[in-house]
């Protein structure tokens, strides 16, 4: 069957050929080329004829043709623009952490690290770990996938279950932002952004998130101020206090 269809489609790109007309997905707007379509398909019965093959064994061959020549998928930096750029990676710091007085708690130490992923079929993997003073590690890890490029904000989901899901959108070429949200009532407990920038260490990540407060009290109850950079260790807990 194989060989037969490539006999035919051969047969019906030389008669097609013959008139200067070639397989291509351009849109068929002239009139000239609309003629020429017209003589490729008369041309393609004399070809069904030489080869004694009905309409509907012709039409099962074109369906073939069609299915097989799908579009590709997006690739992960198109659908992923600024999250591409670190994949893979483990990117890890410490955090200042400022007060809903914009004072800054300069006793209250942490430490953390994210490591975004981005699987053969683009869905994203976002883990990420934060050591508290006492030496307690909370650690996180959410999955989501972008459905295309204009999909907007994303949605990941724990892996394990959990009261919170974020909200995740990038503008390029450099920004990440992150909404966590209470899974029950759709509130917003914490706003964040992560930018990628160019120091003269590296490659940093700097981050800024917001701990929305509760109705009637402070609208912003702290900040976290994070800087981050690879981890080339690739361990699970590395600090590195702002220097």
């Amino acid at each position: 069957m194989i060989s037969f269809v490539m006999i035919y489609l051969s047969a019906l790109l030389l008669t097609c050929s013959s008139f200067g007309l070639g397989f291509s997905p351009s849109p068929l707007r002239s009139a000239a080329l609309q003629s020429t379509v017209r003589r490729c398909i008369v041309n393609s019965n004399v070809v069904r004829t030489q080869l004694h093959m009905s309409v509907e064994d012709e039409a099962d061959i074109l369906i073939d043709v069609q299915k097989s020549a799908t579009i590709s998928p997006p690739s992960a930096s198109t659908l992923y623009p600024v999250i591409s750029k670190i994949a893979g990676k483990e990117w890890t710091g410490s955090c200042r952490y400022i007060n809903a007085n914009l004072q800054h708690a300069t006793k209250l130490k942490l430490v953390g690290g994210v490591k975004y992923e981005i699987s053969d079929d683009n869905k994203l993997t976002l883990s990420s770990f934060l050591t508290f003073p006492n030496g307690q590690t909370r650690q996180v890890v959410m999955e989501g996938e972008r459905t295309g490029e204009d999909s907007g904000a994303m949605t990941l989901n724990p892996v394990e279950d959990g009261p919170i899901i974020m909200k995740l959108s990038e503008v390029a070429p450099d920004t990440i932002l992150i909404n966590e949200v209470e899974k029950e009532s759709g509130k917003i407990i914490m706003t964040s952004s992560i930018s990628v920038v160019q120091t003269m260490r590296g490659t940093e990540l700097v981050g800024a998130s917001h701990e929305v407060g509760e109705v009637g009290k402070d609208a912003i109850e702290g900040h976290q101020l994070w800087r981050m950079m690879e981890n080339i260790d690739q361990k699970v807990v590395l600090s590195r206090e702002f220097e």
